[in-house]
């Protein structure tokens, strides 16, 4: 090719160094302003509006042997793994096999959906949610449309309140069986899903017991965070949640931390 001296651009001394220079420097802006977005973007997850969210809290203080806090405490929501309760209740009821009780603890501890499914499908489905309406005279609690959709069971935060009375006043070994395994609840569930969100999240510098819930698709997304906190299991609290599907399930979580979160003046230690 011709080579003509009059296309080469003019050698200015210092200009390719000064070039470089603002390269760099508007290439770290622009990844310093990426990484500052980002964590900003996470740590306001609990800021961020959710999708026609709906939220139902109850608080029952067992000392004073009264409800505490009450708000749509009658309002269904699906359950999700809320319903693993009246799975492992229904199981110690009926006399589990000593087998039986190392999976007992690991669904209720882990969540395990796979042991779910099976003591479900073992000890009759739907009939699991019938029997424990009647045996515990729940008001508001009902099976699934499809039985072998056990999450989809519905019920409200006041007859979680009264699963867990329930729970509390059966006899040690029995009540062990269910509270020992929620007060162990790590924070990776079977599924890789972190569970310490909403009552473990809140009440970090007080004892406590937990069964969540977390659900997403067929039309909702749920995060419920349910338990016992105190000192000799003094409150139990069911915070229950349903939004919009396509609700980030992260901002769902973050919701349920916050609720949780602004009962910690109201409840004693």
């Amino acid at each position: 090719m011709f080579d003509d001296e009059r296309t080469r651009p003019i050698a200015v001394p210092g200009a390719n160094r000064r070039l470089r220079l603002r390269v760099m420097v508007v290439t770290a802006f622009l990844v310093v302003t990426g990484i500052l977005g980002y964590v900003i973007f996470q740590a306001s997850a609990a800021g961020r509006p959710v999708r026609d969210g709906r939220t139902a809290t109850v608080v029952f203080d067992r000392t004073a042997g009264e409800q505490v806090v009450g708000n749509h405490g009658d309002e269904r929501f699906r359950t999700a793994s809320v319903v693993k309760l009246f799975i492992a209740l229904d199981a110690i009821t009926r006399g589990p096999r000593k087998s039986d009780e190392a999976q007992i603890h690991r669904m209720l501890a882990k969540s395990d959906d796979a042991i779910a499914n099976t003591l479900w499908t073992r000890n009759g489905s739907s009939a699991i949610v019938t029997r424990t309406v009647a045996a515990l005279g729940l008001k508001n609690t009902t099976p699934p449309a499809d039985a072998g959709r056990w999450g989809d069971t519905l019920s409200t935060a006041d007859d979680i309140v009264a699963t867990y009375r329930h729970i509390l006043a059966l006899p040690k070994a029995k009540r062990n069986l269910i509270l020992k395994p929620l007060r162990e609840a790590p924070r990776t569930a079977a599924d890789g899903f972190d569970q310490h969100f909403g009552i473990p999240s809140a009440f970090q510098d007080r004892p406590w017991a937990v069964k969540q819930g977390w659900a997403a698709g067929h039309g909702a997304v749920d995060a419920h965070t349910t338990g016992l906190v105190g000192g000799g299991d003094r409150y139990i609290v069911v915070i229950l949640s349903s939004f919009a599907e396509g609700t980030d399930l992260g901002v769902a979580t973050a919701s349920a931390t916050s609720a949780a979160e602004s009962l910690v003046p109201r409840l004693e230690k």
